[in-house]
């Protein structure tokens, strides 16, 4: 009998660490939405959105420091493939 209650908890454990994994991994990916939402409106004049007003956009800045890291590393990356491979040929 006391291995059927064990076996029991056991599973009830572990039904509750996959509950409560996959409800994290949920709010994390809404959190992401989230963030990416908000730095839409704030870097949205570079895709052609209406510019928010200077002093809204410069008070909320600390909180975007996160996303103008990514936007950075990335377009640092952004470099014209075809001068390099050119560069690389001796074109």
């Amino acid at each position: 009998m006391n291995r059927l209650w064990r076996a029991l908890y056991l599973r009830i454990k572990f039904l509750g660490e996959g509950l409560k994994r996959r409800s994290t991994d949920i709010l994390e990916r809404e959190l992401e939405d989230m963030e990416n939402g908000f730095a839409l409106l704030i870097f949205g004049s570079i895709i052609g959105f209406p510019i928010l007003p200077s002093y809204i956009g410069l008070s909320l800045l600390p909180y975007l420091e996160r996303e103008v890291l990514v936007m950075l590393s990335k377009s640092e990356s952004l470099d014209d493939k075809l001068a390099e491979w050119a560069d690389m040929a001796d074109l």
